[in-house]
């Protein structure tokens, strides 16, 4: 009796383990960083501060046609997955592409404004490392469409602007003006 206890009561263990393995692979982590733009703080890390620069951000999107998304994402080497108390993390994750600003063309508005910082981490000297990256959705606007990556361009240094356009020819653009 003991032992078919000690198995009912692992099954929960174990279904936990399997979607947690299934969530940590998911497809919009995942930018390819040839066809984004690295972004980058101005103010340079000194190593025992972390500051931070005001980025404005203006997007305008062709009227029509495919839904298309800007993203700005940080990259983190070490964060914790689940269940971060502070002080304890029930699981670490390493390596992904986190998505910190989105604007789309469909109505959908993310913040005019994002600070980037200087330094990857309190102490370090280590840049941290942004992109931007271009997406769109083929077809009407629905949400069980994938989002596909699109390549990006700089189309001017100042102002600092950058373009993508999606295969059906809706174009999207992006202006950051620094503070």
């Amino acid at each position: 009796m003991i032992r078919s206890v000690t198995a009912v009561a692992l099954l929960p263990a174990l279904g936990l383990g399997a979607s947690i393995f299934g969530r940590s692979h998911r497809a919009e982590d995942l930018v390819n960083r040839v066809e984004g733009v690295r972004i980058s703080s101005r103010i340079p890390c000194d190593g025992s501060t972390n500051p931070q620069e005001e980025l404005k951000l203006e997007t305008n999107f062709s009227p029509g046609g495919w839904q298309r998304s800007f993203h700005l994402d940080v990259f983190e080497s070490h964060y914790c997955r689940y269940l971060d108390l502070y002080f304890i993390c029930v699981m670490h994750g390493h390596d992904r592409w986190k998505h910190e600003w989105v604007q789309n063309s469909q109505g959908t508005p993310g913040p005019g404004r994002f600070w980037v910082n200087a330094c990857s981490k309190w102490g370090k000297l280590d840049a941290q490392e942004y992109i931007l990256s271009g997406w769109y959705q083929e077809g009407p606007a629905d949400r069980k469409l994938p989002w596909k990556q699109a390549a990006i361009k700089q189309v001017s240094a100042t102002p600092e602007v950058y373009e993508f356009t999606d295969p059906n020819g809706g174009t999207a653009r992006l202006e950051i003006k620094r503070k």
